[in-house]
């Protein structure tokens, strides 16, 4: 993990798949977040990835975090096509899309779900963690308004590598 944080744009997009460094960063940054109280969730056997809007996605995220553990528990990618985050941990939001994503973000905000994106935009429209390209690298923003509203509390090393969104 400190080769992560020490070096977090050094990762070329040609030497591994785009997804496959965003997949390596969100369980890095998994250690990094702690989640707002929520007995519910909290109680449940598995952590929850949920993916939205995209099926090709969905398959990869499937591949990448089978048999990994998230916050002590089996990892469980389940698809969704609404903005029901009830089932969900942390949500990645394929996009852009015709679909409007405010709907999703204000039940995430209400229900503790870590969001995460990679495209332009999202940050600013309220998504917790965006990537976004930087020259042949993949680097990443953090929205600390919704970080912060939602109750998450995110390390100080992860904010230091991060471009800061409000």
């Amino acid at each position: 993990m400190t080769l992560v944080f020490c070096c977090p744009f050094t990762f070329a997009k040609s030497a591994v798949t785009p997804i496959g460094v965003q997949a390596a960063l969100i369980k890095n940054f998994t250690h990094l977040i702690t989640w707002p109280k929520n007995d519910q969730r909290n109680a449940g056997p598995t952590f929850n990835i949920c993916v939205y809007n995209s099926d090709s996605l969905l398959e990869q995220f499937e591949n990448i975090f089978s048999g990994k553990v998230i916050k002590g528990k089996a990892t469980t990618i389940i698809n969704i096509n609404s903005s029901d985050l009830s089932n969900c941990d942390l949500a990645y939001v394929a996009g852009p899309s015709d679909k409007p994503i405010k709907s999703l973000l204000a039940s995430a905000q209400a229900l503790g779900v870590l969001t995460i994106s990679s495209s332009n935009g999202y940050g600013e429209q309220g998504v917790h963690i965006n990537f976004f390209e930087r020259g042949n690298n993949i680097a990443f923003e953090l929205n600390k308004k919704t970080l912060d509203n939602a109750g998450f509390e995110v390390s100080t090393q992860l904010f230091r590598y991060a471009k800061i969104v409000q």
